[in-house]
């Protein structure tokens, strides 16, 4: 005879069962659609950027973008900052094939003789608005992207980063104060600041939050607060001089040649509008975050260059971007375009 408690013991044993074998039955199938949705992808690409992972939002944005238009026939993997090559070779990666596709900084690449002008010369153009107006409307992303092509790689557009705005471990109110700091600035920013009489440091990315916490430099000019905070920078340097030395910094996206010339043409379409669309993305996230964060974590840290200074830093730079253009009679071209606007702004 079956008692009560022997029938519900059965009865849990059965629902355990059947809990066990649904859990399998959908397991298996979340394998099985995995698996299919792998083997539905044309174009599996890998992409190494020299950001950190925690600064990734843009190009995150501009993959799922990619993997969306093209219903998962491209599927782009992201590799941070030194995980497969040095950021600085980064375009030798591309175009040998080592990486699929780089994102990178022009003044990172020692054979680009236009990397400085790409990323942006010093005081060249102050925001957004103005480096899409130098770049689409006057002529240089044509430059640029010839040039490029020279290197042996396909160039997909501009990334813009961020403003360009000093961190220090102590406040800045002027070049004076500036000058007695050691500074960690890279390419044509870094001549200008050194014209100026401020010590400056070339390091990798990835040193940076070690070289402020042991002092080995007094500030980083690197990005704004939004930057800072995702580096977490921010805990070994609290104060922010947010005068532009240029607005916005900027990147490069660039594609492995062979890759390029094997996609079908509704492909091609759909890197290009995902590319446009990446221009501005990460830029205007950066500054939607930085408004928060110049008033929370560095409230009360924040300070400006008085307008004397910035007539000298607009001095020091006009003097580089003359230098720079030197480099080749196409850099020569850009630097002519940039001298144009500036006196079209009222600034030359």
């Amino acid at each position: 005879m079956t008692t009560t408690s022997t029938r519900d013991a059965r009865h849990l044993e059965f629902a355990m069962f059947t809990s066990l074998f649904r859990k399998c039955l959908l397991t298996c199938a979340a394998l099985l659609l995995a698996a299919g949705n792998a083997a539905a992808a044309e174009y599996s690409l890998k992409l190494q950027t020299y950001y950190p992972p925690t600064m990734t939002y843009g190009l995150k944005n501009f993959c799922d973008s990619i993997k969306e238009m093209s219903n998962g026939r491209v599927e782009i993997q992201i590799f941070t900052g030194g995980e497969l090559v040095a950021s600085g070779n980064i375009l030798k990666s591309v175009k040998t094939g080592m990486i699929d596709m780089g994102q990178g900084m022009g003044h990172h690449f020692t054979e680009m003789k236009i990397g400085t002008l790409e990323s942006g010369l010093p005081m060249s153009w102050m925001s957004a608005l103005e480096a899409q107006i130098i770049y689409e409307h006057r002529g240089l992303r044509e430059i640029i992207a010839k040039e490029y092509e020279k290197a042996g790689v396909v160039y997909l557009g501009p990334t813009r980063a961020a403003p360009y705005h000093l961190l220090t471990k102590k406040p800045v109110k002027s070049l004076d104060e500036l000058r007695k700091m050691k500074i960690r600035a890279v390419g044509a920013a870094a001549k200008m600041l050194t014209k100026l009489g401020v010590s400056c440091v070339n390091l990798p990315t990835e040193d940076i939050y070690m070289a402020l916490s042991t002092g080995q430099v007094d500030g980083v000019l690197y990005g704004n607060a939004s930057d800072y905070k995702q580096t977490k920078f921010y805990e070994v340097a609290g104060y922010l001089n947010v005068t532009p030395l240029i607005d916005p910094i900027t990147d490069t996206l660039i594609i492995n040649k062979k890759v390029w010339d094997a996609f079908p043409a509704d492909i091609k379409a759909m890197f290009r509008v995902a590319a446009a669309r990446a221009c501005q993305d990460y830029y205007t996230y950066c500054e939607a975050e930085s408004s928060e964060i110049i008033g929370s974590i560095f409230k009360d840290k924040v300070t400006t260059f008085p307008e004397a200074d910035q007539k000298e830093l607009l001095k020091a730079a006009l003097t580089v971007w003359d230098e720079e253009a030197k480099r080749s009679p196409e850099y020569a071209a850009g630097v002519e375009i940039l001298k144009k606007f500036a006196k079209e702004k009222g600034r030359l």
